[in-house]
């Protein structure tokens, strides 16, 4: 037997959403070699302005990535979908 197939359609965004942890860590790495280099400088503190260069580091990829998610909320898209239901 064959079943009629049950259609919905619903009104959606479409846009782009950046990865959270991607910036998260591409910060967090680039805070600890930005670390490393003032380092250079002072070795007795190297353990510490690797800590603290890493979490800045982070933080502000976390903050990038929020203020590209605004930008690109802002950018999307509004269309008609459609499923289906077999």
């Amino acid at each position: 037997m064959s079943q009629t197939p049950i259609v919905s359609s619903a009104e959606v965004n479409i846009r782009r959403a950046p990865k959270y942890l991607h910036f998260a860590l591409t910060g967090f790495v680039l805070g600890i070699v930005s670390a490393l280099f003032i380092g250079l400088t002072s070795p007795e503190i190297v353990g510490l302005l690797i800590v603290f260069g890493g979490i800045a580091g982070g933080g502000t990829g976390i903050i990038l990535a929020l203020v590209f998610d605004a930008i690109y909320r802002s950018r999307g898209k509004k269309v008609m979908a459609t499923k289906v239901n077999e």
